[in-house]
C-alpha cells in the first residue's frame, strides 16, 4: 500500500502525539500549530511544520499545501465565547472552502460526546441529539456541515473525556474541591486509546460514520474521584449529593465491531 499523507490540523495535546506515532508507522505527517514556537517541535520529530490559524478566516504559509493531503484530521475544539455556535461553524465554513477538491480525500473529525444530551441511560451514534450545552451544539452543527460535504469522506469521531499523561480530571477539581453528580457514572478515553483508533480509522478507511470513542467501563465519580484524589497526593473533594442524577452513559460497541479495536485501557480505574 503507497504511504497515505496526513494532515493534522492541531497538533497539541492530542494531534502531536498522534502525528509522531503516524510518523513512526511510515505515514507521510504535515502538522499545524497556531503559535510558532511549537513548530520546531514538529519538525525535530519528522512531521513537516506549518503554523496555520482559523480566527474564523484560514490564515498561514503554504495553506493549500497543507490541506493538500489524502487524509486530513481536524482537531481544535470551539472556542468558549458567546457566539459559539455561529462562529465555529464559520471557521468550519471556511477550513472545507481551503480543502482541494481532489478525488478520494478523507476528513477525520474531532467531536465530543458532549453532542449527547443527558439522558440517564445509554446513548449511541443514531441516539437522538439535542445537546445541553453550547459546545456540544457548536461540535453537532459542524459535524453536520462536514457529513454532508459532497467533495469529501467524513468520519467523525466523538472522544469522550479525554485523560493520560499530565491531564487527569481531578486537577480540575482542585480549587472547587466539589465534584457534583458523584453517584453518575463516567465517560473517559485515554489519549493511547485516541491515537489507536485514529490509527485504525485511517489504516482500514473507515469513512462516512460516525464513532464513539470511550472506554468500556464507567465507574462512578465517587469512586474515580477518590481514587485519583489518593493517587496524585490531593485531600478528598466534597461529593454534592442534593441534586438529581443527570448521566449518559456512551457505548463503544459499533467502533470495537467496525475497527475490531480493543482498548489499551478499557477500565479508567486502573490506568496507570
Amino acid at each position: 500500500m503507497p504511504v497515505k499523507t496526513v494532515s493534522i490540523l492541531g497538533c497539541g495535546w492530542l494531534g502531536k502525539p498522534l502525528a509522531i506515532f503516524l510518523r513512526e508507522e511510515g505515514f507521510s505527517v504535515k502538522g499545524s500549530v497556531r503559535n510558532p514556537k511549537g513548530l520546531t517541535g514538529l519538525s525535530e520529530n519528522g512531521i513537516e511544520p506549518y503554523l496555520i490559524d482559523i480566527a474564523p478566516e484560514v490564515s498561514g504559509e503554504r495553506v493549500s499545501e497543507f490541506f493538500s493531503s489524502e487524509v486530513i484530521f481536524i482537531n481544535f475544539p470551539p472556542e468558549r465565547r458567546d457566539d459559539i455556535e455561529s462562529y465555529h461553524e464559520k471557521q468550519i465554513e471556511n477550513l472545507i472552502e481551503a480543502i482541494p477538491n481532489t478525488p478520494g480525500k478523507m476528513v477525520i473529525f474531532a467531536s465530543s460526546t458532549s453532542v449527547y444530551p443527558n439522558i440517564n441511560g445509554v446513548v449511541k451514534e443514531d441516539s437522538l441529539l439535542f445537546p445541553d450545552k453550547p459546545s456540544g451544539k457548536a461540535l453537532l452543527r459542524v459535524e453536520r456541515l462536514l457529513m454532508n460535504h459532497p467533495e469529501f469522506d467524513t468520519t467523525v469521531i466523538r472522544f469522550s473525556g479525554l485523560i493520560g499523561y499530565d491531564r487527569a480530571p481531578i486537577k480540575s477539581i482542585r480549587k472547587k474541591k466539589l465534584v457534583l453528580n458523584p453517584d453518575c457514572p463516567l465517560n473517559l478515553i485515554h489519549r493511547d486509546d485516541c491515537i489507536g483508533i485514529v490509527k485504525n480509522v485511517i489504516g482500514l478507511d473507515v469513512r462516512n460514520t460516525v464513532l464513539n470513542a470511550t472506554c468500556d467501563e464507567h465507574p462512578m465519580r465517587r469512586e474515580y474521584y477518590s481514587r485519583e484524589a489518593c493517587k496524585y497526593g490531593i485531600p478528598q473533594p466534597l461529593f454534592e449529593t442534593e441534586n438529581p442524577p443527570e448521566y449518559k452513559i456512551v457505548s463503544n460497541e459499533k467502533l470495537k465491531k467496525m475497527l475490531r479495536y480493543k482498548l489499551i485501557y478499557p477500565n479508567p480505574l486502573v490506568i496507570p
